[in-house]
């Protein structure tokens, strides 16, 4: 079964494809979608075919993360076999992500980041990113890619989300599929 991560964005693309592509190789198809409705759309198709298992990983909102990993499970549940899909939220966005590592911000952001905005990038990252970066929302994706080419994300891949994605890959290569939801 191929491997296939659904994230939003192409800056997250490219984040999660460093932190897996090393052990997974180039087997790993990561792909990118707009929104958590997109992904599960694509998620979705993929799955019907058959020939993949497929982790999507999305935004929630703290205050709503029940409702949409229910929302999600409804969705593929009717497709697919529980086995072969894994849903892994992040809270806020995915790009929290950034701001676990000091050092992957700061080659980010071009200098060193401030208490303030570590914190708050904890709670709305987009926007503390946007305002630093002094982009619009509609640029941030297409810069963050830019500025990420060359940072070494290694670091991140102690995040949770990163690790559910890496073992859900992991016991299927060895053959064994983990049914949690």
């Amino acid at each position: 079964m191929i491997p296939v991560l659904i994230v939003r964005g192409k800056a997250m693309v490219l984040v999660f494809r460093k932190l897996l592509e090393p052990e997974f190789g180039r087997e790993l198809r990561v792909l990118e979608s707009d929104h958590a409705g997109d992904g599960v759309s694509l998620a979705r198709s993929i799955l019907l075919n058959r020939k993949s298992i497929v982790a999507l990983v999305a935004d929630a909102k703290p205050e709503e993360v029940r409702e949409t990993h229910r929302s999600i499970v409804y969705l593929l549940i009717s497709v697919a076999c529980a086995d072969l899909w894994k849903i892994t939220l992040m809270v806020p966005q995915m790009e929290v992500l950034l701001f676990l590592d000091r050092g992957v911000l700061r080659q980010v952001l071009g200098r060193e980041p401030t208490e303030e905005e570590l914190t708050r990038g904890r709670t709305e990252p987009r926007r503390v990113l946007e305002e630093q970066l002094g982009l619009q929302k509609w640029e941030l994706d297409e810069e963050l890619c830019r500025r990420l080419e060359t940072v070494d994300v290694s670091s991140l891949a102690e995040h949770p989300a990163v690790q559910q994605v890496r073992q859900f890959f992991r016991d299927h290569r060895e053959g064994r599929s983990s049914l949690s939801l």
